[in-house]
Formats: structure tokens, C-alpha cells, sequence
């Protein structure tokens, strides 16, 4: 069983996909008890997408508690189903409490303070990186615009627990985790500017910022993000 629960905006869902991995039933057995019970108020509207499992894409709903609830409420209750219920019950709780600590850092004042001085930090960053572009690009590089991205993509993925894309996971991280990015931001650019100070070929450059940031990751464990839902959802009033 993967991830039960996902928030977007000022709210958690759960997934028809979800419901049928954790009841052990078809998915288009959830889809034909969403669309039976659709004279229910609280199932009339909800969210879907197209989502490619092992054969071709299908149509998946997303419901908040309430609504996941109340369809699971429609089913028999065999120990299965009870145990399922338990543990979604447990990962809603978990996600609407993390919700709630994101909501609030993003209106405490030393959160916000954190937050604009990790900008600082990765504008000064940046602009080591595209010194280090330049750099590469005098050496030969034919691909040396892909840097920016791959330390980047090094940064987040050597420290922090990753499950999805994020728009900027910054936004997302708490204050511990965005001292980390602001330290990360700090040791990139500072191996950068010390290997082009000492004339290193670019590829040692970034080997020298890569083995900082594992030695970081090693000081400081990764930790994971909060799962957002993705904006490429559409409204429904009825499955199919």
C-alpha cells in the first residue's frame, strides 16, 4: 500500500485507486458504488484525473474525508474493511495535521523571516551556478545549461524524501528543512567558486559540490515533503 492521502489547497484526499487497493476490490467497483450512490449530496461533486496504471489510463476521483467516509460507510463491514478505515482515518488525521502546520508557518512572522533569507542565500547561489556555466561552456561543455537543473535535482533528492513534483518544494519545507536548503544553497556555491578558483575542470567542479552535499545528507537524514495534490485535476459532477 502506497500513499493513502494527499493534500492541495486547504485540504486532503483520498483516491478511488486508494480505496480499491485498501479494500482489495476492482476499481470500477468504487467508480459504480460513487456513481450508484451520486443522489448523495456529499458524492455529487468531486475531482478526477487520468491516471496510467499497468494497462491504459483510467479515471480516478478524488475524495476528501468526508466523502471516503461515507462510501466506505456503504460497504459491508468485513474485518478488512474496518482495518482499512482505521488506518485511513489515521492518515487523514496525519495529513489534515500537517496541513495545519503548513497553513500556520506561512503566517508566522520567523517562518516568512526564514523563507526570504533562504531567497537571499539562492540568489547568491545562483548566480555561482551560472558562473560555473560560463565556465563550462569555455571548457567545451555542449550541455552546461543542464547544470542548474542537476544541482538542483541534487539538492532535493540528497535531502530531502521525495514523492511527487513540486511547483517550489521551499514553500512547502518547514524551518528545519529550509535552514538545510539555505546551508545546501551555501556549500553548492561555495565548492563551486573553489573549484573554478583553483581551475578544476568543470566536471570536478561539480563532482567537489556533489560530494558536499553528501556529506550533508549523511550529517542531516532526509526528511520527507508534504504530498500535494497536482492542479491538472477536473471537476465532476458523476464518474463517466
Amino acid at each position: 500500500m502506497g500513499v493513502l492521502v494527499v493534500m492541495k489547497g486547504n485540504n486532503v484526499f483520498t483516491t478511488t485507486l486508494v480505496l480499491a487497493e485498501g479494500l482489495c476490490v476492482e476499481h470500477k467497483s468504487i467508480i459504480k458504488l460513487l456513481k450508484t450512490h451520486s443522489n448523495v449530496e456529499e458524492l455529487k461533486r468531486f475531482e478526477i484525473a487520468k491516471v496510467r496504471t499497468k494497462g491504459r489510463p483510467i479515471d480516478v476521483a478524488y475524495l476528501d474525508e468526508l466523502q471516503a467516509t461515507i462510501l466506505i460507510t456503504l460497504m459491508k463491514n468485513s474485518p478488512e474493511v474496518v482495518a482499512f478505515k482505521v488506518k485511513l482515518s489515521k492518515a487523514f488525521f496525519k495529513q489534515q495535521k500537517l496541513l495545519q502546520q503548513l497553513l500556520s508557518q506561512q503566517h508566522n512572522a520567523d517562518w516568512i523571516e526564514k523563507r526570504q533569507d533562504t531567497k537571499i542565500m539562492r540568489r547568491e547561489c545562483t548566480d555561482k551556478i551560472q558562473k560555473f556555466i560560463e565556465n563550462a561552456k569555455e571548457q567545451g561543455s555542449k550541455s552546461a545549461e543542464k547544470y542548474y537543473m542537476n544541482l538542483t535535482r541534487m539538492e532535493l533528492t540528497g535531502l530531502f524524501i521525495l514523492e511527487q513534483k513540486y511547483p517550489n518544494a521551499r514553500d512547502v519545507m518547514n524551518m528545519r528543512q529550509l535552514n538545510l536548503i539555505e546551508m545546501a544553497d551555501e556549500v553548492i556555491a561555495n565548492a563551486l567558486e573553489e573549484g573554478m578558483v583553483l581551475k578544476l575542470p568543470y566536471k570536478e567542479c561539480y563532482v567537489l559540490a556533489k560530494e558536499k552535499i553528501q556529506l550533508l545528507a549523511k550529517l542531516f537524514p532526509p526528511s520527507p515533503l508534504p504530498l500535494l495534490l497536482q492542479e491538472n485535476k477536473k471537476l465532476a459532477n458523476n464518474p463517466h
